[in-house]
């Protein structure tokens, strides 16, 4: 009871107050006497996935930012209406910032920590070692989410340009931007650390709790996603091809991926949260509600953009209103009433046939062409018969992952390339290439720290 007091104090007191980058984790409890177990090292662990499950750590806000919906008002969640109109720096602000770095203070308490725990066989050093390797790997996505919104597209040529503060320690100061490369190299170190230690563990997690741990699958994918993004093809590719041998569910069995997360058919999900759906927390991540009471409408053009027999597209994803349904299962011959299916699916096995066709595009383009209609087959949609190009593939990935948090990075990456714009109904335009896929720091962020302007 003791160790499970110290823990709480240690993972609530200490981070209650840490909204900015200066603020580090005060008031803790020594971590000789924190982390003096295995079992306190994974408590701590089990912390940050609790706070994985809170609506603020969701990325979804982004998509109010891309060119999926064709309405939003303020409502439920007011800084939704200023996303969607790119205006950053309204009340209520933006909360990525500030939940972000919360989240990388927690990872870094196990993180800076893990040479302290003490290990009384080579079991326990093997449980030990991947605790610290999911923790590099959940800095790696924070670190790499924070970068796409808050600093310029890195296409590995403007590696000089201001990112993000590399905030990778628990020390109390204010930190000014790092380079973009820095910035890329941490969260690329993070990684392959990660999976160093997780492809040399003995540990296994069971087959009940593989799609909650950021794991060897998780990392691996992670890897992948930040390649693509920042155009290191080799890499992708060889980090995606972990993936494409494994199955992707059949047209008549897609339920599955977003009713079934525990079915054993059920490949397709490589990384996801808990399910809060029975918490006092319920109603305010509920997504489908969070969509409902902001009058949110997916765009024409994405719903006409799914073939005719896509089970993409079905009433069980997007019902007659062009409101998504994918975080809840509606009434339908597997269930008598509604369900608010709260499980997140933040890494997916489609996503990394994705990444592997764009990444084999300019070298095989046969083959880029074969891996889409394989998913495309799996899903409904008609095959292709000519090779594709970038911009079939990003139609894909947006029919494929549409209200997944990925349309706003695809956006900012390919908008010049492929001269993407966006344009609202106000009149109000997104440009390729335009300043305003780069988010504007806090208020707060910038009003405290003196190397923040």
């Amino acid at each position: 009871m003791r160790r499970n007091i110290v823990i709480a104090l240690c993972c609530t007191m200490v981070f209650a107050s840490c909204d900015l980058l200066d603020i580090t984790p005060k008031h803790v409890v020594s971590t000789e006497k924190a982390f003096d177990d295995v079992e306190s090292y994974r408590m701590a662990l089990n912390n940050v996935y609790l706070t994985l499950t809170s609506s603020v750590m969701n990325m979804q806000t982004t998509d109010y930012a891309s060119d999926d919906f064709k309405n939003v008002i303020s409502g439920y969640a007011a800084s939704n209406y200023y996303v969607y109109n790119w205006d950053y720096q309204s009340q209520p602000q933006p909360y990525i910032w500030s939940y972000q770095y919360q989240l990388i203070a927690r990872e870094n308490v196990l993180i800076d920590n893990y040479g302290i725990v003490p290990a009384e066989n080579e079991a326990n050093q093997d449980e030990i070692d991947q605790i610290y390797a999911q923790a590099l790997g959940l800095r790696a996505w924070s670190l790499f989410n924070i970068v796409q919104i808050y600093a310029p597209h890195y296409d590995g040529s403007n590696g000089g340009e201001e990112g993000i503060p590399l905030k990778v320690h628990l020390e109390l100061e204010y930190l000014p931007k790092s380079d973009l490369e820095e910035v890329y190299n941490q969260i690329f170190g993070d990684l392959e650390k990660a999976e160093t230690l997780l492809t040399e563990s003995a540990y296994s997690p069971s087959s009940s709790d593989k799609s909650y741990e950021f794991g060897l699958d998780a990392v691996r994918a992670l890897r992948a996603r930040v390649a693509l993004f920042m155009g290191d093809m080799e890499t992708a590719l060889e980090a995606s091809s972990h993936f494409i041998d494994t199955e992707l569910l059949d047209k008549e069995d897609y339920w599955m991926l977003w009713e079934d997360q525990f079915g054993s058919a059920n490949k397709e999900i490589l990384f996801m949260t808990h399910d809060l759906s029975d918490t006092d927390d319920a109603e305010l991540i509920d997504y489908h509600e969070i969509y409902e009471n902001n009058g949110v409408l997916l765009s024409d053009e994405l719903v006409n953009s799914f073939g005719e027999d896509d089970i993409r597209k079905e009433s069980s994803y997007i019902n007659a209103n062009q409101v998504p349904y994918k975080y809840i299962v509606p009434v339908n011959e597997r269930n008598s009433q509604i369900d608010r299916n709260l499980h997140y699916k933040h890494f997916r096995l489609a996503e990394q046939y994705l990444i592997y066709a764009e990444a084999v595009l300019q070298s095989d383009p046969d083959e880029a062409m074969r891996i889409l209609n394989v998913l495309r087959e799996k899903r409904g949609a008609e095959l292709l018969t000519t090779r594709p190009d970038k911009l079939e593939i990003l139609k894909e990935r947006r029919r494929e992952l549409f209200c997944e948090s990925l349309r706003f990075y695809d956006l900012k990456r390919l908008s010049s390339e492929l001269n993407l714009v966006v344009e609202r109904a106000n009149g109000s335009v997104l440009t390729a290439n335009s300043p305003l896929y780069v988010w504007d720091v806090p208020k707060e962020e910038t009003n405290s720290n003196p190397y923040i302007f």
